[in-house]
């Protein structure tokens, strides 16, 4: 099996010696054929090198992992970024379900990653880095869309279109305002993590439902909420105090 050929970009030449360490001395699947501390050089080298995989640095001093991603021209590789504690960042990465290690990374993280780069069918992260970029930019959430994960690959939704999230076991079921729904092979806390910037709140640890879709809020059998579509979900005891406070009752 040919190596995975791989590109490191950070602005701390000591975190890319790091990595190359770590991936020279426990996972030979890995070739690091270059690296780069600044977004031009990065730009230059990968197009002319097309690597398998990159590791993008987020905060690169003044500079963002994201203005090489703006640059780069049909990015053919994986690319998995790399992540301090930069919150803002991590969300628009995780909703466009981008892949991310925390720094510095460690050899679990870098297993787990090999094991699902073996299974991938594309191996492109163009479509989502596009979302990633236009989620960014845009400064109006109700224009923001959701990369989900489903079984013919990943379908891009509008943020504001979804009604509620169910879980059904290890997958999320998402319910959109027009009749349409989707399962997503992700669990309901990794998204719940996403959605609640967005006016989402969970209310039972298996739902979570858009506030701004809510017909009803009732008292009855410790309280339940109606949705738009007529779907009515209890509310959990423990966050029931919170949840009203979060709708200003």
């Amino acid at each position: 099996m040919r190596p995975i050929l791989t590109y490191i970009v950070d602005d701390e030449l000591q975190a890319i010696e790091g990595l190359k360490n770590l991936l020279t001395s426990f996972f030979p699947e890995f070739e690091v054929i270059g690296s780069a501390n600044t977004v031009l050089q990065a730009a230059k080298e990968i197009n002319t090198l097309q690597p398998d995989l990159i590791f993008l640095d987020v905060e690169m001093g003044k500079e963002t992992g994201f203005d090489l991603l703006e640059i780069l021209e049909n990015l053919k590789a994986k690319v998995v970024f790399l992540t301090a504690h930069e919150e803002y960042a991590l969300r628009a990465i995780k909703i466009s379900a981008l892949d991310y290690i925390l720094k510095p990374p460690a050899l679990g993280e870098i297993k787990s990653l090999l094991e699902k780069y073996r299974n991938l069918t594309e191996t492109s992260d163009q479509k989502n880095i596009n979302n990633l970029l236009v989620n960014f930019l845009e400064k109006d959430k109700s224009e923001h869309k959701i990369t989900l994960p489903v079984l013919e690959g990943y379908e891009l939704k509008k943020v504001s279109d979804i009604l509620y999230v169910r879980a059904e076991g290890s997958y999320s079921h998402f319910q959109f305002k027009n009749g349409e729904h989707l399962l997503v092979s992700k669990n309901l806390k990794y998204f719940n993590e996403i959605l609640e910037e967005y006016g989402f709140y969970r209310i039972h640890h298996s739902t979570i439902i858009n506030l701004n879709y809510i017909n009803k809020i009732g008292k009855s059998a410790g309280g339940y909420v109606v949705m738009e579509d007529g779907s009515e979900f209890s509310i959990s005891k423990s966050r029931k105090a919170e949840f009203l406070k979060e709708v200003n009752l």
